[in-house]
């Protein structure tokens, strides 16, 4: 059953920390996937959205806390709406040559 959690909700941060807390060190089996989504209709209204089934959930959920303004929780994967501010771009994911 999809569980929405929104920024303003009076528990929105209780909520998001066990959402964190159920995907912390969960690696995926073989198709396990991590997807940022930087639309840019969506740029221009202000976030990104950003899909997982693994711990990269955690891992954005602990370290960008106050740049998440939605989580969709699915069950086995989790849906986030991060501001555009807390977003870098894409090409940031990828490691620079020596």
């Amino acid at each position: 059953m999809k569980k929405v959690y929104k920024k303003d909700d009076p528990n929105f941060n209780e909520k998001i920390t066990e959402v964190a807390r159920r995907f912390k060190g969960k690696g995926g089996g073989p198709d396990s996937e991590t997807a940022i989504n930087a639309y840019k209709q969506d740029l221009g209204d202000g976030y990104v959205s950003f899909y997982s089934d693994n711990s990269d959930i955690t891992n954005l959920l602990s370290r960008s806390k106050d740049y998440v303004l939605e989580v969709i929780d699915y069950g086995e994967n989790v849906s986030i709406k991060i501001d555009k501010k807390g977003f870098r771009s894409c090409y940031h994911a990828f490691k620079l040559s020596k």
